[in-house]
């Protein structure tokens, strides 16, 4: 497992009040620094002392990132052919994810949707493709119950999107294996009205399972992973809140 943030240290606070410890706030073990930099004190999280929570009430979304960054990573970015267009039914639609999903509000402000925003948009920038890819990331944490919604892909003119989620999923494992991480066997679902692919699986960290899926067509590939430390992971419901979150997110440009 890595100890260290693929994007960097993550920012001072995390999502709510630092006893709290909310769906998306790192945890002190994966890359937490203290005010003077350095070695991180036991004890210490975001550079104010407070008590080290047991290991069973440990998130792992550093874990969850270091995947997201490996499987984008992985031979210059696993979603960079999106190329020109070779037909006419490639590139019609964009993603824009909506405010709130299912009752939770979008936190734009959130430390976990700015790097991968960002680390999404660096690695779409640095390909040597003639079109590049536009990033879209979000997540919705859902504080009260502890759980949350992470949303990060591309859109743009996607020519192969089967073969894209294929690749997609397996950079995805390869770099979440490397970390002690294990995968359930992938099932396809009903894409939906819009078409195109959804695949589903689930994802064992140490701490906890989480759900995800990813959703390709001609305009986009997208990721959803969603879960909590307290939440058993179920694949179909998965699927339909990815359904629920494309039709939202997807609109005809």
């Amino acid at each position: 497992m890595s100890d260290q943030n693929p994007f960097g240290a993550p920012p001072a606070q995390p999502y709510g009040p630092p006893p709290a410890q909310p769906y998306g706030a790192a945890p002190q073990q994966y890359g937490a620094v203290p005010p003077q930099g350095g070695p991180v004190p036991a004890g210490y999280a975001y550079g104010y002392p407070q008590p080290v929570p047991p290991a069973k009430s440990r998130r792992t979304l550093w874990i969850v990132l270091g995947c997201v960054a490996g499987a984008l990573l992985l031979g210059g970015g696993t979603l960079g052919w999106f190329l020109w267009d070779l037909a006419s039914r490639t590139g019609t639609h964009k993603v824009v994810l909506p405010q709130s999903f299912q009752g939770v509000e979008r936190d734009d402000d959130n430390p976990t949707a700015r790097t991968l925003q960002s680390g999404l948009a660096d690695v779409y920038s640095s390909g040597s493709n003639a079109w590049k890819p536009t990033a879209v990331a979000g997540v919705y944490p859902d504080q009260e119950h502890g759980t949350g919604v992470i949303v990060a892909g591309g859109y743009g003119k996607v020519v192969m999107p089967e073969s894209e989620l294929r690749k997609f999923l397996e950079g995805f494992e390869s770099s979440g294996k490397a970390q002690g991480t294990t995968f359930g066997p992938r099932r396809t679902f009903d894409p939906g009205p819009l078409g195109g692919y959804l695949t589903c699986e689930t994802m064992k960290a140490p701490e906890e399972t989480d759900s995800v899926c990813v959703w390709a067509d001609n305009s986009s590939v997208v990721m959803v992973l969603s879960g909590g430390p307290d939440v058993e992971p179920d694949l179909d419901r998965a699927a339909a809140a990815t359904r629920e979150l494309r039709a939202a997110a997807e609109v005809a440009k």
